[in-house]
């Protein structure tokens, strides 16, 4: 899992459309839904999936340098032009 990657606990709440609350929580804001953040602290709370790494610091850190190659390894495999064409 991530955790195992980064080799810390990933805490993944039920309703996984965050901008989406992101953004409804700003509007109720504006609105004056709430006027505090303390009145919003328990918003997605529940049913939480908490994934704690399960594996050595040093198999974290293998897994970890692979995913860092593998992200080297995908920059620029498009040009300039074909980022500018869509799909």
């Amino acid at each position: 899992t991530q955790a195992d990657i980064i080799d810390i606990s990933v805490d993944r709440p039920i309703m996984r459309e965050t901008t989406a609350l992101g953004a409804a929580i700003v509007a109720g804001f504006v609105v004056d839904v709430w006027r505090e953040f303390d009145e919003i602290k328990e918003i997605n709370k529940e049913d939480r999936t908490i994934f704690k790494p399960q594996i050595s610091k040093e198999a974290s850190d293998t897994m970890y340098k692979k995913w860092v190659k593998a992200v080297e390894m995908s920059k620029g495999w498009l040009d300039s032009e074909d980022s500018t064409k869509g799909s």
